[in-house]
């Protein structure tokens, strides 16, 4: 499993998707075929899925050369990446890390 993939894994979990018996099921407990979320590439399904759950924090995103980075404040959770989307998920991979 790449990092990205362990990475998007991690982020369903903790948005409330469940995996049982290999077979993805939203929130609502709806179940899909076509597939979840794919949030290191995707900044709709981040909005959609994930910043809701982050509550009363809010982010700052700025690029540097060529790394975006993010910021969640205000816990000040900063992480880097080649794109928007993947450094939002690698600094909410941080946060939920640090509860």
């Amino acid at each position: 499993m790449t990092n990205q993939v362990r990475l998007n894994h991690e982020l369903l979990l903790w948005r409330g998707f469940t995996l049982t018996n290999g077979v993805w099921s939203y929130p609502e407990g709806v179940t899909v075929d076509n597939g979840v979320p794919y949030f290191p590439e995707s900044l709709d399904e981040i909005f959609k899925w994930l910043v809701p759950k982050l509550q009363f924090r809010s982010f700052t995103f700025e690029e540097m050369g060529e790394e975006w980075v993010c910021e969640i404040l205000p816990d000040a959770k900063t992480m880097g990446a080649k794109t928007p989307a993947l450094a939002l998920c690698l600094a909410i991979q941080k946060l939920i890390s640090s509860k």
